[in-house]
Order: C-alpha cells, then structure tokens, then sequence
C-alpha cells in the first residue's frame, strides 16, 4: 500500500475544513500556537518552506513575518484552494503538489523549512528521506524547524492502543470517515521527540527542543556545511 497515495485520497476527499482555511478565522488558533516561536526565528527575506502546507495556514503566516514562502503538500484539492487565496490576497506565496520523499527544489533554495505537527503522518524512512534532502536544499546555517507531540505521553494508559500498534514499522494504523464519502484509510506513526531528534541530527545539527505546551514540542535544527 502507497501511504502518500491513502494520504492524499483521505485530504482531496475532505477538502478544505474552516479549521484549514487561511481565509476562515476558525483557522487562526492553529497559526497563533506557532507564530508567537516562529516569529523570533523568521528574519525579513528568509527564504521559508511549509513542509505539508495543506491549504496554507502557516505559509501565509510566514509570509506575514516577512518570509517569501513556499509551501508543498501531497494533495491537490488543499493546494488548489491555497493558490485562490494567493490570488485573492495578491500574495507572493508559491504552492507546489509533491511528494516529502522527492522534494522538487534545488540545492541552497531555503533559509528555513518548517514541519508544523504534521510529523504523525509520515515514517521513519520518510522523515530520514526528507532530512537527508533537507541537508541539500537549505542553505548553510538554515534552519529546520519541527513542532510535534510526543506520542508516549499523549498514549500512556491507553489500553486498546497496543492492539492496533505495529511495533516493527510504528504504524498505528486507523481509519477517518468523511460524511456522504466514507472511510479512508489514515495511516499514522508513533513518534517520540526523542526518535525523531535521534533521526533528523544525524543529517542536522540540533540548536534546541523546547516543550512549548503540554505535549508539544519545539524542535530547531542547524544545516551545517
């Protein structure tokens, strides 16, 4: 099974929720979590990349610190949505569809790149694939930036959850159901800070981790060449 391709039909189906729409206020608690940390990292000019971006809420809040951003996501219907609110906003913000295993950019084309809470949907293997080709496309001293919960603390005490935990892959499976277009197949990882810190500064130096609210993280990375 093609996780990206289940990860894709799931967002294309459920299209853009208010809580994603860059243009719904609904959606601004989700940018106010992270701005106030992104804020005191973004310099005017920076070269920003939104690893995952759906409709764009965090690309566009970039680009409001002075940013010229760049977001990329899997699937199309999210990304066609963000470029009407480009348009609409007359924005400079691109928006490109693509795969976080074969990212589409050339060497040195970022100053930052960050990973907004999305890190849940990918593997280990796709999280290692993407640092590796984060060493290259970030220029040198660019910055990686990860915000995550940390699934052993958000887990403890669950009693089913082993019952659907796949411990050799971390996959932990499940299912979302849209109304009027039924089950999609959501698949999931269990991540720890301290796993996918041991996994990115094999390619990126770590500056910091910071727990930022209860169970979410802040995770800053180095591009050192």
């Amino acid at each position: 099974m093609n996780k990206i391709n289940e990860i894709q039909k799931l967002y294309n189906a459920s299209g853009v929720h208010p809580t994603t729409d860059p243009d719904n206020p609904k959606s601004q608690f989700f940018v106010d979590r992270y701005a106030k940390h992104l804020c005191k990292l973004i310099q005017p000019g920076m070269r920003a990349l939104d690893l995952g971006c759906n409709a764009g809420r965090c690309t566009f809040a970039m680009e409001d610190m002075g940013a010229i951003t760049t977001g990329i996501d899997c699937a199309e219907i999210p990304i066609r949505h963000a470029k009407t609110v480009a348009h609409k906003r007359k924005s400079q913000c691109q928006f490109n569809i693509g795969d976080l295993n074969s990212l589409p950019y050339r060497k040195n084309s970022f100053d930052l790149a960050l990973f907004p809470s999305n890190i849940v949907e990918v593997s280990y293997q796709t999280l290692e694939n993407m640092t590796v080709q984060l060493k290259q496309i970030l220029s040198n001293n660019g910055l990686f930036v990860v915000f995550m919960h940390d699934e052993f603390i958000k887990r403890a005490g669950e009693a089913t959850f082993l019952d659907r935990y796949d411990a050799l892959t971390g996959l932990k499976g499940g299912h979302n159901t849209i109304p009027d277009k039924g089950a999609f197949f959501y698949p999931t990882y269990f991540w720890t800070v301290a796993f996918a810190k041991h996994i990115i500064e094999k390619h990126l130096f770590c500056k910091r981790v910071e727990q930022v609210e209860e169970n979410l993280f802040l995770l800053v990375f180095c591009n050192k060449k």
